[in-house]
C-alpha cells in the first residue's frame, strides 16, 4: 500500500512554518499560512531512517526514530509473538516456535536465548523481579532465570488455549484463556490457590489498577473485578465485534477493537474511552489508522501510542484536543505487527512482526528502559592480552597467545610422512605355545613356557629384521584395510552405499538381494529401525490393519506405516525407503524427547547404544500406534465428521452435533452392557467385599491425604533375584481390599476396553493383575494391559558360588518374567508407615504375538546368557556342571574368608579368597568356542502356554514342526518363533548396526514368489538372504547380541479377518480440508468434475519440483575427481498433474505446494521455481497443503491404473516415496534416448521437436508437465510410421545436438551447460 496516495484531509499533518528572521515584531498573518488547495498533498510521513542532519529544522519533526531492525533467533521460520521490557535493562522476545531471547541495553546485544516449549508459541511474558521471567504458552507456564535455566514449569488439566496472565502480588498471579476458568497460582509453592469462574468466551487480556482487575474478552467487553473477592463489579460493552487491546492509566480506560459491519469484522477507527471512577463512557477519539495495539505513554501527560497491524503507529494526546502529529511507519514490509510494548521510561517502543523481525524506536541512541533499573548479571570480561613491542627481545614468545587456524596447517607442524603410524613386527610365536593354545572368542590362551616375561613379547631388533627370506607371518589376503581376525561374517556386516554421478540409479541392489522381498535403504537418518519395520511388516494381522487404516492427522505413524507396507507389497526384489515415515517420526516431539531421533551420522559414530535404542523405539511405537488406532480415537474422528456435515446442513450446528454425540455414546453404552453381563456376579462379590472396608478406611484416608501427597507410593525393589519392569499401555481398573483371596477371571470393564482397544492391544495385548499385599491384610489390586514383556534375569548362583550355576530354560525365564513374585517396601494406608509388601502378578489373557525385550544392558545379564550357553555346551559334551552335581573344577572346601585376602601367598590355602569365586567359571567359558556351527541353542522355536485356574502360567517347549492337536485344551495357546532383532557389534562400522531374522509365512511367499512355503530370512537393511532356522537363535555374544524376540501364535491368520479394503477413495481429489491457507490461496488449476474422474488407462502428465533439506557431502580425491559421500536430501515442494485427454486437455487439475516442517537449506529456485515465501503458511498465496494429502492423491491415481507421462519420473517418484508400476510410466527421457548415449534434457527436446523455449528463467512444473505430454503426443505421431522412423528421428536429434554443442538455437543467453543437463 502506498500511504502517500491515501485519500485524506489535505490540511491534516501540515505544520505552520514561519521564517524567524523575517518575523515582524507585532503579530500579523503570514501569507504562507494559507494553504494552496490545488497543491498536491505532502507525504503522510517521511521514509524510515531519513532524518535531517543535526541542527537543521525537520519538515516533519518526530519524537521517536528507528534505532534497530533485525531478525531474531528463529525468525526465518516463526514470527515474534510477544515482547516485554524487563525491570532490568533487558528486552525479552518470544516467538511462535516456543523460543525466548533477551537483548541487553539500547544496542540490543543478545543476552540469553533458550527454548521454553517444543511446539507451542509464547503468548505472553512478564518479569518477576529477582526470580526471572515468566513465559506463558498454550498449555504451560514456565519460570526461567534470566540466564535461561528453568525454575519450574506449571501445567494443569484446565490449562488449554491460555492467552494472558497478570502478576497480582509478590507471590500470586492470574492465568486466563479462551475458557471459563481463571487460575490463581501461588508462585511460592507452584500450586493452584483457586479457580475463578468467568463467563464465556473467557479472558483474552488482563490489566490491573489499584481498585480493579480488568479483563477483556473476544466478545468486545471489558469486565472490572474486585481484587479481593474477584467478583464482577462492572462491564463495559466496548465493541460489537471483538476486542483488540486496551490499557489503563489512572482512572481512564481506553480500548480498540472491531465491529460487525455487513457480517464482517471491520476495525474501528475510534478509541473508546471510559472513566472507571464514574463508570461512564467518554467521547471516543477518531484516528486515521486502524488501531490494533495501544499503550499509555505517560511522560508529561496522558499520551497514547496506537499501533496498526500494517506497521503505522501514532503518539496522541488521550485527553483534550486530539493531536495532529504524523503517524510513524515501521519497516515491516509485507509482514504484520504481532506484538508491541513500551519501556517504563517511555523512551523506547518495541515492535515484533510476523516475518521474525524486531524493530525498536527510541528518542535517542542512549535510551534507558527503566528509571531505576536493577543490575544485570553479565559475563566475565575477557582479559586483554599484554602488548609487546616489536623490538622487545626480552619477552618470551610464550607470552603471545596461540591462535590455531580453522583451516590449514601451522608452519611448525610435522610433515605427514613423519606422522605415519608404523608398527614394529613381533617375534614369531613359539611353536609350543601354538600347540597348547586354546582359542576362546578369537583370543588364544596358552601356558607360559617361562621363556619370556608374562604378558610381554619383545619386538624384533634392528639387525634381526634384516634377515633374508620370507617372514613367518603371512601377508593378509584381504588387504591392509580389513582386519585379518574379523569375526563377523560377511552377510552380517554393514553394507555401505556407493554413490556415482547418477546417485543410486546405477547401484546394483539385486547383488545383495536375490529374493523377491523388498529391502530398506540406509542413506537417510534414523534408519536404525529398519529391522523392526521388517518385523512389523511380516506380522500379517498388523500389516492388514495398518493397510486399511487412514486418518486425517498430518503426521500419523500408522498411516505412514500403511503406505510403507503397501510399497513393500508391490516391490519385487527392489529396495524401498522409509523417508516419509521417518519424516513424520522426526516431527513428533515425544520421539525427540525420548532421544529416539538421532542427528545425521550420530548412528555411525558409535555413540548410541543401539540395543537399548531399538527397545525404546519398539515401546514408543506400540504406544503411538495404540493411540492412533484406538477405537476411542476413531470414534471421536467419526463424531467430528458427523458434526461437520451437520454444520453444513443446518445453522444450529451446536445442538445438532450434540445430539449425534449423545446418540453415539448411548449406542456404545448399550453394546458394552450386553458384553458385560457375563461378569456381573464377579463384580457384585467384589463390590460387597470392598464396600464395607472402604467405609471404615474413608475417615483415615481423609486425615492422611496430605501425608500421602508428599510420600511416594512405593520404594525401589528389594534385592531379590527376580525383578521386572512393566510398560503398561492402558490402565483398566484399580481397587483396594483388605482380604487376600484370589478370584477367578479378569474383572475387566468391557465397555472401556472396547473404547480404548486398538490393533496393538488386540494383537500384542497381555492382560494381567498385580497384587500388593501388606502384613495387615490391605491389598491393592491393579489390572493393566501391557504389550511388551521385559525379561528379568535371576542370579546364576542362588545357592552360592561354591554350589555352581543353575541351569534355567528360556521357558522358565519367560514364565518368571510374566508371573513375578517378590517382596518390596511400600507405603500402607492402614499402618500409616512403610511396610514389607508381597507383590505378585497373575496373567488373565495371552496375546497372539508375544513381544519380548531382552534388556542385555549390563554385564550381569550378559553373564547369565553366557552361563546358560556354557551349561548347554557342557551338557552336549558330556560335562555336568550344575547345583546338583559336583563340579569338575576343585573348589575351596570352606566358606571362611582368608584373613590375608588377595595378598595371601600360601600355596594350597584352604580358606576362601575373593578371586576363587568365579575363576573356574572364566576358565570354563574360555573352553567354549562360540563360532562353531554346533553351538547350543537356548531359545526354543516354539512352546505351549496354559493359563491355570489359580492365575499361574505353565510354559512347555513345543516344537514348531509338531502338529497342533485337533482338540486344544482350554486356555492354551501354541506359539512359534516369529523373528529376532540382533545388534551386530562391528567395530569397523562404528557403533554397529541392527539385523533381523524373520520367519516368512506362506501368504507372503504366495504373493511374492508364487509358491507355498515357509522360510527364514536375514534382513540386513537392503541385503536379504535365506538362512537356516538355527541361525536365527544362535547368538555369538561377542559380536551378535539379542535385542528383541517375537513369538506368534500358530496359525495366527485363522483368527483374524484379513480382508483388504483400500481406504483411499476418489473423494481425496475433491477434499479441500487439508489446505493450510484456505483464505489466502490462489487457484492455478481447474479442479476435476465428477464426469472427469480418472479411469484405468487415462493419460496424465506429471511433474514435481523439489527443495533441498541438507547439502550434498563429497570429497575431492587426489586425482581431481570428486566422490559423493552422502547425496543431498530432497523433499517434494510442488506437484502438478495435468489432463491428458478430454476437452480440457493440457489443463492442470492438481497443483499442490507442499508445506514442510523441516528446515530448508536450499530452495533451488533456479531449477524448481520455488521461492521461500511459497511454502510459508503465513505469507503464501499458493494452494498450500500437506505432503500426506498430496501423497494420497497420487496413490489414488496409481491404484486407479492411470498412465503417467513426464520427464525423469523415476527420480520424481523416488523422492515422493511411492511405488508406481513400470507399465504405468511413460518417461520422455527413455522415449528419446539411444542406448549408451547421454540423456537429453526436456529443454532441448522441447526446442528441437516442439520449437518451444521453456525454462528460460526458472522451472515451472505446469509448463514442464504440459511439455512432456506434448512430446509424448509427438512421439505417438512419429511411431505411426514404424520403429525405423523413430530411430531415424532420434539419431538426427543426437547429430544435431553434437553439431551445436547441445546449445539451443535463438537462445544466446543459455549456455551449453544449462541446456544439456538431462533431468532439469
Amino acid at each position: 500500500m502506498d500511504y502517500n496516495q491515501m485519500q485524506m484531509n489535505p490540511y491534516s499533518g501540515q505544520d505552520l512554518q514561519v521564517d524567524p528572521s523575517q518575523q515582524p515584531a507585532t503579530p500579523m498573518m503570514d501569507p504562507n499560512m494559507i494553504n494552496n488547495p490545488y497543491a498536491p498533498p505532502p507525504p503522510m510521513f517521511p521514509p524510515v531512517g531519513e532524518f535531517p542532519p543535526v541542527g537543521e529544522p525537520s519538515p516533519h519533526p518526530q519524537e521517536y526514530r528507528e534505532l534497530h531492525s533485525f531478525m531474531v533467533d528463529g525468525g526465518d521460520r516463526f514470527g515474534v509473538s510477544c515482547l516485554c521490557f524487563d525491570t532490568q535493562e533487558l528486552l525479552w522476545m518470544g516467538n511462535q516456535g516456543g523460543h525466548v531471547t533477551s537483548y541487553f541495553g539500547p544496542r540490543l546485544q543478545k543476552y540469553t536465548s533458550f527454548q521454553v516449549h517444543m511446539t507451542e508459541d509464547v503468548r505472553q511474558m512478564a518479569p518477576l523481579k529477582d526470580r526471572g521471567i515468566l513465559s506463558l504458552t498454550q498449555s504451560s507456564l514456565r519460570l526461567s532465570i534470566r540466564r535461561g535455566l528453568s525454575s519450574f514449569t506449571f501445567t494443569s488439566p484446565d490449562m488449554h488455549d491460555m492467552q494472558c496472565m497478570l502478576v497480582t502480588g509478590p507471590s500470586t498471579m492470574l492465568i486466563g484463556g479462551h475458557h471459563t476458568k481463571v487460575i490463581e497460582l501461588d508462585l511460592t509453592t507452584v500450586k493452584e490457590k483457586q479457580k475463578i469462574d468467568v463467563k464465556d468466551p473467557g479472558v483474552a487480556i488482563l490489566r490491573q489498577t489499584p481498585k480493579f482487575i480488568c479483563a477483556g474478552d473476544t466478545g468486545g467487553n471489558v469486565s472490572l473485578y474486585d481484587p479481593s473477592t474477584l467478583k464482577v463489579e462492572h462491564v463495559f460493552d466496548a465493541h460489537s465485534g471483538t476486542l483488540s487491546d486496551f490499557d489503563i492509566h489512572g482512572n481512564f480506560l481506553v480500548t480498540c477493537g472491531y465491529s460487525n459491519r455487513l457480517g464482517n469484522l471491520t476495525a474501528d477507527r475510534f478509541l473508546k474511552m471510559y472513566d472507571i471512577r464514574m463508570m461512564r463512557a467518554m467521547s471516543p477519539m477518531q484516528l486515521i489508522i486502524d488501531p490494533t495495539f495501544l499503550r499509555f505513554v505517560p511522560t508529561y501527560s496522558s499520551r497514547l501510542a496506537v499501533v496498526s497491524q500494517i506497521g503505522q503507529f501514532q503518539v496522541i494526546e488521550a485527553m483534550g484536543t486530539p493531536s495532529l502529529s504524523m503517524p510513524y511507519q515501521v519497516a515491516c514490509h509485507n509482514s504484520i505487527i504481532m506484538s508491541f510494548d513500551v519501556a517504563s521510561t517511555c523512551q523506547a517502543l518495541a515492535f515484533g512482526d510476523s516475518g521474525g523481525f524486531l524493530h525498536m524506536f527510541a528518542t535517542d541512541e542512549n535510551v534507558t528502559f527503566n528509571t531505576f533499573h536493577e543490575e544485570t548479571d553479565l559475563a566475565d570480561p575477557v582479559e586483554p592480552s599484554q602488548n609487546i613491542h616489536i623490538h622487545d627481545f626480552s619477552t618470551p614468545y610464550a607470552m603471545v597467545p596461540m591462535s590455531y587456524p580453522g583451516i590449514g596447517k601451522l608452519l611448525s607442524d610435522w610433515p605427514d610422512y613423519l606422522c605415519e603410524k608404523v608398527y614394529r613386527k613381533p617375534k614369531p610365536i613359539d611353536s609350543e605355545i601354538l600347540r597348547s593354545m586354546k582359542v576362546y572368542h578369537n583370543v588364544g590362551y596358552a601356558p607360559n613356557p617361562a621363556k619370556e616375561r608374562r604378558n610381554q613379547m619383545p619386538y624384533l631388533k634392528a639387525n634381526e629384521g634384516g634377515k633374508k627370506g620370507k617372514s613367518n607371518i603371512p601377508e593378509s589376503p584381504i588387504g591392509r584395510a580389513d582386519d585379518p581376525f574379523m569375526s563377523v561374517p560377511k552377510k552380517y556386516r554393514k553394507v555401505d552405499l556407493k554413490y556415482s554421478k547418477l546417485g543410486l540409479e546405477d547401484f546394483d541392489f539385486r547383488h545383495y538381494n536375490k529374493t523377491h522381498f523388498a529391502g530398506l535403504e540406509i542413506h537417510i537418518p534414523n534408519v536404525y529401525c529398519n529391522s523392526m519395520l521388517q518385523n512389523f511388516y511380516f506380522i500379517e494381522p498388523l500389516r492388514v490393519r495398518l493397510l486399511n487404516h487412514l486418518c486425517e492427522r498430518e503426521f500419523c505413524l500408522s498411516c505412514e506405516l500403511g503406505f510403507l507396507f503397501h510399497m513393500l507389497d508391490k516391490q519385487k526384489g527392489q529396495t524401498c525407503q522409509a523417508s516419509n515415515f521417518l519424516r513424520a517420526f522426526r516431527t513428533l516431539p515425544e520421539a525427540a524427547a525420548l532421544g529416539l531421533v538421532l542427528a545425521e551420522n550420530e548412528e555411525n559414530l558409535g555413540r548410541v547404544n543401539l540395543g537399548r535404542l531399538i527397545q525404546s523405539w519398539q515401546r514408543f511405537m506400540h504406544q503411538q500406534i495404540h493411540a492412533e488406532t484406538s477405537n476411542k480415537q476413531v470414534g471421536e474422528e467419526k463424531k467430528e465428521e458427523e458434526a461437520i456435515v451437520e454444520l453444513e446442513k443446518e445453522e444450529q450446528a451446536v445442538e445438532a452435533s450434540g445430539e449425534v454425540t449423545s446418540q453415539v455414546a448411548d449406542d456404545t453404552e448399550k453394546t458394552a452392557e450386553d458384553k458385560a453381563e457375563k461378569e456381573k456376579e464377579v463384580k457384585k462379590e467384589e463390590a460387597k467385599s470392598s464396600k464395607s472396608k472402604k467405609k471404615k478406611k474413608k475417615g483415615k484416608k481423609e486425615k492422611k491425604e496430605d501425608k500421602e501427597a508428599k510420600k511416594p507410593a512405593a520404594v525401589a525393589e528389594s534385592e531379590v533375584p527376580w525383578s521386572s519392569t512393566e510398560q503398561p499401555t492402558e490402565e483398566v481398573k484399580e481397587e483396594v481390599t483388605e482380604t487376600a483371596p484370589k478370584e477367578e477371571g479378569a474383572n475387566q470393564d468391557d465397555k472401556e476396553k472396547k473404547e480404548d482397544g486398538s490393533v496393538i492391544t488386540e494383537i500384542f495385548g497381555l492382560d494381567s493383575v498385580t497384587y500388593l499385599r501388606c502384613r495387615c491384610g490391605l491389598e491393592n489390586k491393579k489390572q493393566v494391559t501391557t504389550t511388551l514383556v521385559n525379561l528379568s534375569y535371576p542370579d546364576c548362583f542362588p545357592q552360592g558360588v561354591s554350589k555352581g550355576p543353575v541351569q534355567v530354560s528360556f521357558a522358565q525365564l519367560l514364565e518368571h518374567s510374566l508371573t513375578l513374585e517378590q517382596n518390596t517396601q511400600a507405603w500402607c494406608n492402614i499402618c500409616a508407615k512403610y511396610q514389607q509388601h508381597q507383590q505378585s502378578k497373575e496373567v488373565l489373557s495371552l496375546p497372539d504375538v508375544l513381544a519380548i525385550n531382552c534388556q542385555l544392558e549390563n554385564p550381569r545379564d550378559l553373564e547369565f546368557w553366557k552361563v546358560q550357553l556354557m551349561l548347554l555346551k557342557n551338557k552336549d559334551e558330556g560335562d555336568n556342571i550344575s547345583s546338583t552335581s559336583s563340579s569338575p573344577i576343585n573348589l575351596p572346601t570352606t566358606n571362611v574368608m582368608c584373613r590375608y585376602g588377595r595378598k595371601c601367598a600360601k600355596k594350597g590355602c584352604r580358606f576362601r579368597h575373593e578371586q576363587d569365586s568365579k575363576d573356574w567359571l572364566q576358565d570354563d567359558l574360555m573352553r567354549i568356542h562360540m563360532d562353531d556351527e554346533n553351538d547350543p541353542i537356548w531359545i526354543p522355536f516354539g512352546f505351549k502356554v496354559t493359563l491355570l485356574e489359580n492365575g499361574k502360567l505353565k510354559l512347555e517347549e513345543f516344537s514348531d514342526e509338531d502338529p497342533i492337536p485337533d482338540e486344544i485344551e482350554p486356555n492354551t495357546k501354541y506359539f512359534e518363533l516369529h523373528g529376532t532383532v540382533s545388534h551386530i557389534k562391528d567395530n569397523k562400522g562404528g557403533g554397529g548396526h541392527l539385523v533381523s531374522h524373520i520367519k516368512v509365512g506362506e501368504t507372503y511367499h504366495q504373493r511374492k514368489e508364487g509358491v507355498t512355503t515357509t522360510q527364514w530370512y536375514l534382513f540386513n537393511d537392503f541385503s536379504i538372504s535365506d538362512v537356516e532356522k538355527e541361525e536365527a537363535v544362535r547368538f555369538n555374544l561377542d559380536w551378535r547380541v539379542p535385542c528383541t524376540i517375537y513369538f506368534r501364535r500358530r496359525n495366527i491368520t485363522k483368527h483374524y479377518d484379513l480382508t483388504m479394503n483400500n481406504p483411499i477413495t476418489s473423494n481425496i481429489l475433491f477434499d479441500e480440508s487439508t489446505l493450510i491457507n484456505p483464505r489466502k490461496r490462489k487457484l492455478t488449476f481447474t479442479p476435476l468434475t465428477m464426469e472427469e474422474q480418472p479411469k484405468r488407462g487415462d493419460i496424465i502428465g506429471l511433474d514435481a519440483e523439489f527443495v533441498s533439506l541438507n547439502q550434498e557431502e563429497s570429497e575431492l580425491r587426489s586425482d581431481g575427481t570428486r566422490s559423493t559421500l552422502r547425496p543431498s536430501h530432497m523433499s517434494v515442494a510442488r506437484l502438478t498433474c495435468i489432463r491428458g485427454q478430454g476437452e480440457n486437455v493440457g489443463e492442470p487439475f492438481i497443483d499442490d505446494y507442499i508445506c514442510t516442517h523441516e528446515q530448508v537449506v536450499d530452495y533451488l529456485t533456479q531449477y524448481s521455481g520455488i521461492k521461500p515465501g511459497d511454502l510459508n503458511p503465513a505469507v503464501s498465496d499458493r494452494h498450500l497443503t500437506t505432503l500426506k494429502a498430496t501423497y494420497e492423491k497420487i496413490r489414488y491415481l496409481v491404484d486407479t491404473g492411470v498412465t503417467f507421462v513426464g520427464h525423469g519420473l523415476k527420480k520424481d517418484f523416488r523422492v515422493i516415496n511411492i511405488h508406481v508400476p513400470k507399465n504405468q510410466i511413460i518417461d520422455t527421457v527413455e522415449l528419446f534416448h539411444l542406448p549408451r548415449q547421454r540423456m537429453i534434457s526436456l529443454k532441448f527436446l522441447a526446442s528441437y521437436f516442439l520449437k518451444l523455449n521453456i525454462q528460460s528463467v526458472t522451472h515451472d512444473s505446469v509448463e514442464d508437465a504440459r511439455t512432456a505430454l506434448q512430446l509424448y503426443q509427438k512421439y505417438e505421431e512419429v511411431s505411426h510410421d514404424g520403429v525405423d522412423k523413430i530411430r531415424k528421428v532420434i539419431k538426427e536429434m543426437y547429430e544435431y545436438g553434437r553439431k551445436n554443442m547441445w546449445k539451443i538455437a535463438d537462445a544466446e543467453e543459455e549456455t551449453g551447460e544449462d541446456s544439456a543437463v538431462a533431468f532439469l
